[in-house]
C-alpha cells in the first residue's frame, strides 16, 4: 500500500513530491537591514536536501514596521530581492521547493523597533505581551497597507519563489481585523465578520492580481483564538468558505495570537499534541481546497493517521525540522528510530531566539549552524575517550565516531542520558526520553563502545592512554549551607527523580520555586504528596 505521506499534491500549478510542508519559523538569521544571510541559505538548503515537500520561510515584514526580530527577513524594499532570488536558487538547486510567508505583525511588532506613533492595528486594543497599544488606521491607510501586500507579492514572484503565504492568523494585522477581540471599527471594516473580513479580501485580491492567476496562494488561517471574544471553530469555517471563493490554494491550519494565547501558537512542552487535527478535518470538510495543519504532530505515524482519517491533506512540521531536517526522509525510508523527535522544550528555537543569537536547536548541535559547521571524515583517527554518558557526552562521542575516530564512552551509573533521564520523570517532558533514546541509536550505528558502570580516574587514563579524553561530566546541584540543614532528613531534586531517595512523608518543603522546584512539586503531587514551595 502506497504511503500516504509520500503521494504527490498540487497547489494551483504547483506540484509537490509529498504532503510534508515546513512551517514558517521565525529564525532571526538576518541582517538589521532584513537581508539574507549564507546562514539563511544554508539553513533552507539543509532542510530542502532533507525531503520535505515545501518549505515556508520564516516570515517576510513588508513593512519595518511590522518587525517582530531586529535580525528578521524583509521584503519591504526592491533592493532585498536579489538576495532573496540567492536563497531560492539554493534550495531549488538542492532539490526543493519554497514558499515566501509575508506578513504584518501589527499591535504585536517589536516596540523596540517601531516607534510608538507607528504601532498600527485595526484599533486601540493593547497587546498584554509587548505593553503596546496600537493606534487604528485610517481607511486611506487601509488602502496603502493593501499595496504593500500587493509590492511584497510582486518582490515574491521576481525572486522565483515557488508559491506565497499569507497569514489570517496568530494575531497579526491581518487576524487583528479579522477577531472581535481587536476589531471594534464602526465602519466598513468592522462589525459583521464580512466587514472584518473586508481588508483581508482586499490583500487577497491585490495579491492574486500582483502574481497572476496560475500562482499558488496559501492562507494561514486560525482554527481557533483561544481568546475570549476570539475566533472560534465556526468563525474558522466560514473564513475558509471565503477564502475558497477569494480563489487561494490551499489553507494552513494553526491557533492562538502572539499577544493573547503564546502557548497555543508555539505548543510548548505541556501542551496538547495534535489538537488542531479535529478542527482542522471540520475545515476540511467545508471546502474543496487542500488543507494543511500543523501543532506538535511529531511522529510520521500520527501524520500518516491524519491523512488517513482525512483530517488534512498536508501536514504542518516547523521545529520538527529544526530538530531533524531528515525527518522526512526517515520517515520515507522505514528508519523511523533515527529521526530526532522535537520535544518542544524551545530553549534553541525560542529562547536563543530571543536572547539575539538565532535560532538553533538543544538537542540537535548543528541546527542553525550548517552554514558553519560540517562533519567530515578525519584523516587522522585518534583513540578517543569521552567520560560521561549524559547528552553531552552520548553527542560528542557520536559525532567523533562518525568522523572516523575510535571513540569509547564510560559512564559511572548504569544508564545513559543524564539530566535527560531526570527530566523525563517529570509530568509533560516525558519526551526527553526519546532524545536519549535517539542518542543511544546514533551511539551504537555510528561504532562507539560503551563501558556502563565504570568510574574513571587518573590511573585508568593513564593505563588506556588514549589520543584526547573529553570530560563530559555534567554538574551538580549546589546546596546552600542552610543553618540546621545536618538535623533534618533532606535531599536535592536530582536524587529524588534518580530513584536514589524518595519522599516518606505526605508533605514536602521545597527550597526553590525555579523550573525544577515547581516540576519536582508535581512530580510529587502525582504521588500523593503535598508540597510547600
Amino acid at each position: 500500500m502506497a504511503d500516504l505521506l509520500f503521494q504527490p499534491l498540487k497547489l494551483g500549478a504547483l506540484e509537490l513530491p509529498n504532503r510534508l510542508i515546513m512551517t514558517t519559523v521565525k529564525l532571526g538569521y538576518g541582517t538589521k537591514e532584513g537581508k539574507v544571510t549564507e546562514r539563511h541559505i544554508a539553513f533552507y538548503v539543509r532542510r530542502a536536501e532533507g525531503g520535505v515537500g515545501l518549505i515556508t520561510t520564516e516570515p517576510l515584514y513588508i513593512r519595518t514596521n511590522g518587525r517582530e526580530l531586529p535580525t528578521q527577513l524583509g521584503i519591504h524594499e526592491d533592493q532585498l530581492t536579489e538576495g532573496l532570488r540567492r536563497l531560492v536558487d539554493a534550495v531549488h538547486a538542492a532539490g526543493g521547493r519554497i514558499m515566501a510567508h509575508i506578513n504584518h505583525a501589527g499591535r504585536a511588532a517589536n516596540p523596540k523597533l517601531v516607534p510608538e506613533g507607528e504601532r498600527v492595528s485595526a484599533s486601540d486594543v493593547p497587546c498584554p505581551a509587548n505593553g503596546v497599544t496600537p493606534r487604528p488606521l485610517s481607511r486611506a491607510e487601509i488602502a496603502d497597507y493593501v499595496a504593500f501586500f500587493a509590492a511584497a507579492a510582486q518582490r515574491v514572484k521576481r525572486a522565483g519563489f515557488d508559491a506565497i503565504e499569507i497569514p489570517f492568523s496568530h494575531g497579526y494585522l491581518i487576524h487583528q481585523f479579522l477577531s472581535p477581540h481587536t476589531n471594534h471599527r464602526d465602519d466598513e471594516y468592522g462589525g459583521s465578520l464580512e466587514n472584518r473580513l473586508r481588508f483581508g479580501r482586499e490583500v487577497i485580491a491585490a495579491v492574486r492580481r500582483a502574481v497572476g492567476g496560475d500562482f499558488p496562494i496559501v492562507v494561514r488561517m486560525n482554527a481557533k483564538d483561544y481568546v475570549d471574544g476570539g475566533l472560534g471553530i465556526e468563525d474558522a469555517i466560514a473564513i475558509a468558505q471565503a477564502l475558497e471563493e477569494m480563489g487561494v490554494n490551499a489553507l494552513s491550519v494553526t491557533s492562538g495570537t502572539m499577544c493573547e494565547s503564546v502557548p497555543y501558537c508555539l505548543y510548548p512542552t505541556g501542551t496538547p499534541k495534535a489538537n488542531l487535527l479535529p478542527m482542522a478535518a471540520r475545515i476540511r470538510a467545508a471546502v474543496s481546497l487542500p488543507v494543511a495543519v500543523a501543532g506538535r504532530i511529531r511522529t510520521p505515524q500520527i501524520a500518516r493517521e491524519a491523512l488517513a482519517a482525512g483530517q488534512s491533506d498536508l501536514i504542518g512540521l516547523g521545529r520538527s525540522l529544526i530538530a531533524d531536517p531528515d525527518w522526512p526522509r526517515k520517515a520515507q525510508s522505514g528508519d523511523e528510530e533515527a529521526i530526532l523527535l522535537c520535544a518542544a522544550c524551545h530553549q534553541g528555537c525560542l529562547a536563543e531566539l530571543r536572547q539575539g543569537h538565532g535560532t538553533s536547536c538543544m538537542f540537535n548541535p548543528l541546527s542553525g549552524r550548517e552554514w558553519e559547521i560540517q562533519i567530515t571524515p578525519t584523516e587522522h583517527p585518534k583513540r578517543v575517550m569521552v567520560v560521561g554518558g549524559g547528552p553531552g557526552g552520548m553527542e560528542a562521542a557520536t559525532i567523533a565516531a562518525q568522523r572516523g575516530h575510535r571513540v569509547t564512552l564510560y559512564e559511572r551509573s548504569d544508564r545513559l542520558g543524564g539530566q535527560f533521564h531526570l527530566a523525563a520523570q517529570v509530568p509533560y517532558k516525558e519526551e526527553f526520553a526519546d532524545i536519549i533514546r535517539y542518542q543511544r541509536v546514533q551511539m551504537e550505528r555510528a561504532g562507539v563502545e560503551e563501558r556502563m558502570n565504570t568510574t574513571v580516574t587518573p590511573e585508568m587514563v593513564a593505563a588506556e592512554d588514549p589520543d584526547a579524553v573529553v570530560l563530559a561530566t555534567g554538574a551538580r546541584p549546589i546546596v546552600p549551607p542552610f543553618p540546621g540543614l545536618e538535623k533534618t532528613r533532606w535531599m536535592t531534586a536530582y536524587d529524588l527523580l534518580d530513584g536514589r531517595t524518595e519522599v516518606t512523608t505526605s508533605t514536602a518543603f521545597i527550597v526553590g520555586a525555579g523550573t525544577v522546584g515547581l516540576e519536582t512539586a508535581e512530580y510529587l503531587a502525582r504521588r500523593g504528596v503535598k508540597s510547600i514551595v
